[in-house]
């Protein structure tokens, strides 16, 4: 007979690596429901014991002292000598409203929805179609634009990366007094605000699209109020606002193939004369040094909307495609980089 108390040994010359990759869905699933829970908030306050926990959270002790005992070899809570779980440095970014809180990225990358189309993913390398639209009927886009709980965990999502982007990328962008700044496919103006704080005298233009919801940026609403800034709606497929002294697209370009992308730089030099500047921030790889994060993510826009990461040159051959050139790079203490291109002259 099996010991059925021991846990199976791998066999012999099986990666003991690629098991835990093929289960790390498992621990994604248990940082998930503890969000949900509220259980790492509720270690902000102290040490608690599984049974405090569970009667906080109206649920039973037993079956979540299993789920707080992985979190635990995970290293996401900690455990002290008395057996109550405790808040580490990790359990503090899954508390919403923390400073560089994760919380967002969880309910956004999480979230059921994205599961779905991961499901169709062999499909989508056999067809070409996104995963996403092959789950759902829909582009990505589209579904936002009719989903308002999924449009809100899109915006919270893109308002942390704005923030963390503002903290690196922002300073090293400049403009003069007088000048108009087009955010194109700018959100909920987050990054659009921050431009117009830092840099007096210039007005502003959100390009985005028509929304269930208009849920703008509460610092962006204070500057349409005060009328440094507009919302203009309409799709950077169709046409981009002509009018602008800088263009902006921030992380945009990589939500799309170059066929795709190639449209929207289309429509861009068909809105301006050739002494605007073009702005791209985004995160730009390095093929030859890929690091797993990247190639994750690279996939993570190929399933959700049939996008991709580029590297710096690959940007540079796209723009020259469409009549442009690179004028500079910048890399930033992030991911992102800042590509600004122009017209030739």
């Amino acid at each position: 007979m099996n010991d059925l108390s021991r846990p199976a040994a791998p066999p012999p010359g099986l990666p003991l690596r690629l098991l835990q990759q093929i289960a790390a869905y498992r621990t994604s699933h248990c940082i998930r429901t503890a969000v949900e829970l509220g259980i790492p908030a509720l270690l902000q306050e102290g040490p608690q014991t599984a049974g405090e926990l569970a009667e906080r959270i109206g649920g039973k002790a037993e079956l979540l002292a299993r789920l707080l005992g992985h979190l635990v070899n995970e290293e996401i809570i900690g455990r002290d000598d008395a057996g109550r779980y405790v808040a580490l440095p990790t359990t503090h970014a899954l508390v919403p409203g923390h400073p560089h809180s994760l919380v967002p990225w969880v309910r956004f990358e999480l979230d059921p929805l994205h599961g779905r189309a991961w499901e169709r993913l062999g499909e989508q390398i056999k067809g070409g179609t996104p995963a996403f639209e092959l789950a759902h009927g829909s582009p990505f886009f589209s579904w936002l634009g009719q989903d308002e709980a999924a449009q809100e965990r899109f915006d919270i999502q893109m308002r942390a990366i704005a923030t963390a982007l503002i903290g690196v990328a922002v300073r090293h962008l400049q403009f003069a007094a007088g000048e108009t700044i087009v955010d194109v496919g700018g959100g909920d103006g987050s990054l659009l605000a921050e431009l117009l704080g830092r840099n007096p005298g210039t007005s502003g233009v959100l390009f985005e699209l028509p929304r269930a919801t208009e849920a703008l940026n509460p610092r962006f609403a204070e500057l349409v109020q005060a009328g440094r800034a507009r919302v203009q709606h309409g799709s950077f497929f169709d046409e981009i606002p002509s009018g602008g002294d800088a263009y902006v697209f921030s992380r945009i370009l990589h939500d799309f193939d170059d066929e795709a992308a190639g449209r929207i730089l289309a429509n861009a030099k068909a809105a301006t004369k050739g002494p605007e500047r073009f702005i791209v921030v985004d995160i730009m790889v390095d093929p030859a040094r890929a690091k797993p994060n990247e190639t994750s993510q690279d996939l993570l826009m190929m399933v959700l909307m049939g996008g991709q990461e580029r590297s710096a040159g690959e940007f540079s051959q796209l723009l020259a495609a469409y009549g442009f050139e690179t004028a500079s790079v910048t890399p930033t203490a992030s991911p992102f980089h800042i590509l600004e291109f122009r017209h030739p002259r």
